[in-house]
């Protein structure tokens, strides 16, 4: 028996057919999001779903002669925001989590609450990236949805609307909203009246790896599997993809290495403190159940290489191989150049969304190759930042498993090893949102008794990369003028602004 495994990220959907770890089918595809103003992040669910229906079909295709499909399961990014009528069609873009629109929202609710109670409530640090205050934005921007408004949802309730009626919202989603509480698994009453909703107008609560419903018949025609095929909870896809590395326990990392760069590591008991506050990591439900994640934020990941190979590059006709030739450039050995990555503002541990990227230190003899170096190596200090501000708060990572698009390049990989000073373990499956996603469904079917067990079986690993040690201390020096650099440009962005200094056409 299989399982169908759908990864919802931001500029790139997957979908996979899988039995036990194995990958049998597999489809992938990028796709936009438009930015209609500065700080905006926007994408038409409609298309999207479009898009998911069609990576299923090449996956199944792909996988034939497939075992019996008896279970889907989706991962998802992170706080996007999707308001949908009782059919489950999108009334607006879906809002997406690197937006950072409602800033002005996010005062008014620390004004409210305050940030300390907000945190202490709900483990989320009271940012404009949460999905209450993209909610409470429509709320106030566009009132004209709400004769129609059924539900807001995320993506994975939008998915699962499609495939099954069921508006199901998993806990690791429900607790990353700043309106829920993940120690009693519920929405805070105050937070929404506030807002302006009830509970009833969010998704169904559940957690992740439950039953929810059975797929609907006309979408289990289209794609050729069983009517009786289940459909399961899934998860944030940080999750999901650590659960699929075998981050299932505390003390290990996942390193997710996708648009967004993330290290997530995972708690048996909630880590809410005012020092976790003060460096912005939120601790929300795991989809492991009775466990907590926290995890780190660099927007300007994987992203930040995708826009200097669309916007600093001529693109030939082959996109995907003039990418895979821009990252074979890249060389574990420090740019003259830094980067500030934050072309969406800042992540953890200041997340300031005020802050914009920065090219530094250039002058005439500096080529395109030194600006993708310093893009690169931006990554691995963001990284390094990181892990040293959790072993300052005493969160431990004792083993740091890479997965995602970024693990399949070992050029990025030495790099991100020599400046973090430590080896980097590759999981067989680098896919590990989709393995996550499948390990949630097959438990749910039967096949394991517990994800301890799935991932014990699925979440293998094939290889280490080391340092490289004749670079460590070029690394050493050019991390530590990196560690300069955003508070050097902090008090400039912050009393400067695109829209306050642009010229006034008449």
């Amino acid at each position: 028996m299989a399982v169908i495994a759908i990864d919802l990220g931001s500029t790139v959907c997957k979908a996979a057919v899988m039995e036990g770890g194995e990958m049998l089918g597999f489809a992938e595809r990028r796709h936009g999001y438009d930015c209609p103003e500065d700080g905006w992040a926007e994408q038409d669910a409609q298309e999207v779903w479009d898009l998911v229906r069609q990576l299923v079909k090449e996956a199944l295709r792909l996988a034939a002669p497939a075992p019996p499909i008896e279970a889907v399961a989706v991962s998802v990014q992170g706080d996007a925001i999707i308001p949908i009528d009782a059919a489950g069609n999108p009334l607006h873009a879906a809002i997406l989590g690197m937006d950072t629109r409602s800033f002005g929202e996010a005062a008014d609710l620390a004004e409210r609450f305050g940030k300390g109670p907000l945190y202490s409530t709900t483990g989320m640090p009271c940012k404009p990236m949460t999905a209450i205050t993209k909610i409470l934005w429509l709320e106030r921007n566009r009132p004209e949805l709400r004769a129609k408004l059924w539900k807001y949802v995320h993506y994975e309730e939008f998915l699962l609307m499609k495939l099954a009626g069921v508006p199901a919202l998993n806990f690791t989603m429900a607790s990353r909203t700043m309106a829920f509480d993940p120690v009693r698994k519920d929405w805070i009453p105050a937070i929404l009246e506030f807002v302006g909703i009830t509970s009833a107008e969010l998704g169904n609560l559940t957690p992740s790896g439950m039953p929810v419903g059975i797929i609907r018949r006309a979408i289990a025609d289209e794609w050729g599997i069983a009517r009786s095929a289940l459909l399961v909870s899934g998860g944030h896809n940080t999750c999901l993809a650590a659960v699929g590395s075998g981050v299932v326990d505390p003390g290990l990392g996942c390193y997710f290495m996708g648009t967004a760069e993330v290290i997530g590591t995972c708690f048996d008991s909630p880590r809410i403190s005012p020092a976790m506050l003060a460096c912005n990591y939120p601790c929300y439900c795991h989809a492991v159940d009775g466990h907590y994640f926290t995890s780190t934020l660099n927007h300007g990941g994987g992203i930040s290489l995708e826009w200097f190979h669309g916007k600093l590059m001529e693109r030939g006709e082959n996109e995907d191989a003039s990418f895979e030739a821009l990252l074979n450039e890249i060389r574990p050995w420090p740019s003259p150049v830094l980067f500030l990555p934050h072309l969406t503002g800042s992540g953890t541990p200041a997340s300031d969304h005020t802050s914009r990227a920065a090219f530094i230190g250039m002058s005439l003899k500096t080529g395109r190759h030194d600006l993708l170096q310093a893009v690169a190596d931006a990554q691995a200090f963001e990284a390094r930042l990181n892990l040293e501000t959790l072993s300052d708060l005493g969160i431990t990572v004792s083993q740091l498993r890479a997965v995602e698009w970024g693990a399949r390049s070992n050029r990025l990989l030495e790099l991100k090893a020599t400046v973090l000073d430590r080896p980097i373990h590759i999981p067989r499956q680098p896919e590990a949102a989709l393995l996550g996603a499948a390990m949630l469904a097959q438990t749910a079917t039967g096949r394991f008794r517990n994800l301890s067990e799935a991932s014990n079986e699925c979440a293998l690993i094939a290889r280490t990369v080391e340092p490289i040690q004749v670079a460590r201390q070029a690394y050493d020096d050019a991390f530590e003028r990196y560690r300069h650099l955003y508070p050097a440009l902090k008090s400039f962005y912050q009393n400067w602004r695109v829209e306050a200094h642009a010229p006034v056409l008449v």
